[in-house]
C-alpha cells in the first residue's frame, strides 16, 4: 500500500511537491524546468464568496515582486495544502497560483460535500473574483488531475480569460466514468465516496487509499433495480433540471421549499443514479456540446490502465472535431502505461522510470507558450504522444484513432469446452464454420473477482490472470504464438453472440497477452448489461434462451505483441468489485433475489463471435 500511495501522489499532485517548500527548486531541476526567477509570498485562507453567500477557502502563491501576473487556478476537495508546493513551483516561474478547497471540504464553508454539483457555479464565481484582483493580468490557466481536472473543464467553456488548461486523468463527461455498458463501476463509487467529505487536517487522499483496502462483504454489490423507474419524466427531461427542480419533480421536496429535501430524499436520489440513462442526460455528468465553446487548448494526460481512459480519449476527439480555435488545433494528448495516479508503477515488460515519465507529462512550457507567448517548441509538439507497451517506447502520432489502423477480426473457436485456460478454446483470424457452443454457469454469489484493470487506486493496472483462468465460469480463447511483432493500438470491442437462461444478466470480456513464460496479463476489459444492449434510454429484458448479439466496449490499449507471445480473450459474466454483480433477476423479487444464470456462447458461421483489433501495420 505504501508503494501505491506514493505512486498515486506522483500523478495527482506530484510526489515531490509535498516534500516541503525548500524542495521546490530541487524539483524544478529534476523536471528540467527553467531556473526560478523570484521568491514566493503565500497568502492563506482568503475567503471567496460564492453566489449563495457561502465562503470558499483559497490560498494564493505569488512572486515576491509586485505586479500583474497570469494566474493558474486549482480547485480540489482533497485539501489545498496538498498541492502547496505546486503553487510554489508556479509562483517561482512568474505565475500566481490560486488553489481552493471545494465547498464543504477542509477550510471552505458548507455542511455536506455533494460531488460535482456545485463546481460549475463555484468555479465561475472564483474566476470572477480573480478577474477583479489587482495582480491579475487577464490570462487564466488551470492545472490538476482527477477531480481537480474536472473542475477545470466545467469552467473552460466560453471563459473569456482561460488561455490554456492541463487536465490530467479526468473528464467532464462523468457518466462514462460511472458506467461501462450499463454495468456500474461499483468499487470506484464505494471506495471514493468513503474517502471524501467534510475534511480538516490531513489529506483525504490518504482516506481514499485506506478506504480502498476495505474488504467487500458477502452481501455487497448486488444489482437488481427495476427495469424502468416509475417517473413522470423522461431521463432527458430530468437531466436538464437543476438540483432544486429535480427534487420537486421527483417528489423529494415541496415546490414551496425546494432547498429543503424530505428525510428520505438522499436515498431516492442515489437510486436515480443507478440508471445510466439519467447520468447520460444530466448536465452535471455529460459535457454534451459544451466542447463547442471551449476556446482554450487542453493538455490531456491519460493512462492505458486509468479509469478515465475511454472518456479522455473521447474528450480529445471532441475537441478536435468541435472546439473553435485555438483549442481545436492546439489541444494535445499524452497516454502512458499507468493506472490512475500510478506513474512509475510496474509496466508489463519492465519497471518504468517514474521521473522520466513524469517529466514527459509535467510541462510548464505548456503554460509559458500559451500564457506568456514564449517560443519554446510547444507549437510543434505532436497532437498525440503514446507509450507503446510490449516494446516499451514513446511514439508521436498525428491523430486518434490512428489513420493507418487496419481493423481485423479475430474469432472465438472451441470444441465445446473453452472453460479455463486448460480448455480447448482458441482464437484466430479464420472465420468459424460449424462449431459447438460453450456454456458456463454464472452464480452472482460466487463472482469472478477483479484482477487488475482500469480501476481506482487499488487492484489496478497489469496483473497476472492465473487465478481467474482456472475457473469453470471463465471461457478462455488463446491464439497461436505470434511469429513477428504485432502491434494493436486503438479502440477495442468484442462482438458476442450469447443466450442466457434469465431475463437480465451481464457479459464480460477481457483482452490479455500471454507472455512467453506462460503468464497471462490483462490489457483491456469491458462489460455489457443485457437490459442496456440497445442503449441507456429504454432498457428492456431479454427472452430466456434466445440468442442476442452484444457489443462489448473494451475501451483502448497500445501493445506490441512480441514473437512467441499469444493473444487471449476471456469471456465471463462478472468482474467484481470493478462492476457490481447482476443478480439475474431483471428487477423482480426485491433486493434479496438471487438467481443463477446458465449462459451459452455461440461462435459459428451464423454467430461469428469475435474481437475486433486495431492492427498497426509494420513500417
Amino acid at each position: 500500500m505504501n508503494k501505491r500511495l506514493g505512486a498515486l501522489i506522483v500523478m495527482i499532485a506530484a510526489t515531490v511537491f509535498i516534500l516541503g517548500s525548500s524542495c521546490s527548486r530541487i524539483v524544478g531541476h529534476m523536471l528540467k524546468l527553467s531556473p526560478v526567477s523570484d521568491k514566493v509570498v503565500v497568502v492563506k485562507d482568503v475567503m471567496v464568496t460564492a453566489r449563495d453567500g457561502l465562503k470558499l477557502a483559497t490560498d494564493i502563491y505569488k512572486p515576491k515582486t509586485e505586479g500583474k501576473y497570469p494566474v493558474i487556478l486549482c480547485r480540489l476537495p482533497y485539501g489545498k495544502n496538498f498541492a502547496g508546493n505546486a503553487g510554489r513551483l508556479f509562483a517561482q516561474r512568474g505565475y500566481i497560483f490560486v488553489i481552493q478547497d471545494c465547498r464543504a471540504t477542509f477550510e471552505s464553508e458548507g455542511e455536506v460535500f455533494i460531488p460535482f454539483v456545485n463546481d460549475d457555479d463555484d468555479g465561475r464565481d472564483t474566476v470572477k473574483w480573480i478577474s477583479e484582483q489587482p495582480w491579475f493580468n487577464g490570462k487564466l490557466g488551470a492545472w490538476g488531475g482527477s477531480y481537480f481536472g474536472y473542475t477545470q473543464w466545467v469552467i473552460a467553456d466560453d471563459d473569456p480569460y482561460m488561455k490554456a488548461f492541463y487536465p490530467l486523468i479526468t473528464t467532464p463527461s462523468l457518466y462514462k466514468l460511472i458506467f461501462t455498458g450499463g454495468a456500474f463501476h461499483y468499487r470506484l463509487a464505494t471506495a471514493w465516496s468513503a474517502g471524501v467529505g467534510k475534511q480538516s487536517g490531513g489529506s483525504s487522499l490518504s482516506a481514499l487509499v485506506s478506504s480502498g483496502t476495505k474488504k467487500i462483504g458477502p452481501e455487497e454489490g448486488f444489482y437488481n433495480m427495476p427495469m424502468k423507474p416509475d417517473f413522470k419524466y423522461s431521463f432527458e427531461e430530468l437531466g436538464k433540471m437543476d438540483i432544486q427542480h429535480l427534487a420537486v419533480a421527483l417528489g423529494l421536496a415541496s415546490a414551496d421549499a425546494p432547498n429543503k429535501p424530505y428525510p428520505d430524499a438522499t436515498k431516492k436520489m442515489i437510486e436515480l443514479f443507478a440508471y445510466p440513462g439519467f447520468a447520460y442526460h444530466s448536465k452535471v455528468f455529460n459535457y454534451f456540446d459544451r466542447y463547442k465553446e471551449v476556446k482554450a487548448p487542453a493538455m490531456l494526460v491519460a493512462g492505458w490502465y486509468d479509469i478515465f481512459l475511454k472518456a479522455q480519449l473521447e474528450d480529445f476527439e471532441a475537441m478536435k472535431e468541435m472546439a473553435p480555435e485555438p483549442a481545436r488545433s492546439g489541444t494535445r494528448m499524452i497516454i502512458g502505461p499507468w493506472a490512475h495516479g500510478a506513474v512509475g508503477s510496474k509496466d508489463i515488460g519492465k519497471e518504468a522510470k517514474s521521473m522520466a515519465m513524469f517529466r514527459d507529462m509535467f510541462m510548464i512550457d505548456w503554460f509559458d507558450y500559451w500564457m506568456k507567448g514564449e517560443q519554446n517548441g510547444v507549437e510543434s509538439m505532436a497532437p498525440v504522444r503514446i507509450y507503446v507497451m510490449g516494446k516499451n517506447v514513446w511514439r508521436d502520432e498525428k491523430e486518434w484513432p490512428l489513420a493507418r489502423t487496419e481493423w481485423v477480426d479475430w474469432y472465438l473457436h472451441s470444441q465445446g469446452k473453452a472453460n479455463t485456460a486448460l480448455g480447448n478454446g482458441w482464437l484466430s483470424a479464420e472465420k468459424p464454420g460449424f462449431e459447438s457452443t460453450d456454456e458456463f454457469k454464472y452464480d452472482p454469489q460466487n463472482p469472478v473477482m477483479t484482477l487488475g484493470g482500469n480501476n481506482l487506486m487499488e487492484n489496478e493496472g497489469a496483473e497476472e490472470q492465473t487465478l481467474n483462468e482456472k475457473r469453470e465460469d471463465v471461457l478462455v480463447f488463446t491464439s497461436a504464438p505470434v511469429k513477428e511483432e504485432l502491434e494493436i493500438t486503438g479502440p477495442l470491442k468484442v462482438v458476442l453472440f450469447a443466450s442466457s437462461s434469465e431475463r437480465d444478466t451481464d457479459f464480460m470480456a477481457k483482452l490479455c497477452v500471454v507472455k512467453a513464460d506462460g503468464r497471462s496479463i490483462n490489457l483491456a476489459d469491458g462489460a455489457i448489461r443485457a437490459r442496456y444492449r440497445e442503449g441507456y434510454d429504454d432498457p428492456s429484458a431479454i427472452t430466456p434462451n434466445k440468442v442476442y448479439e452484444y457489443t462489448i466496449d473494451l475501451w483502448a490499449t497500445s501493445y506490441a505483441f512480441q514473437p512467441g507471445e499469444k493473444i487471449r480473450v476471456q469471456i465471463s459474466s462478472s468482474n467484481f468489485p470493478r462492476f457490481d454483480r447482476n443478480t439475474n433477476c431483471a428487477g423482480d423479487g426485491g433486493p434479496n433475489c438471487r438467481k443463477t444464470a446458465y449462459q451459452i456462447i455461440y461462435h459459428d458461421e451464423k454467430h461469428p463471435s469475435r474481437i475486433i483489433l486495431p492492427l498497426i501495420p509494420a513500417k
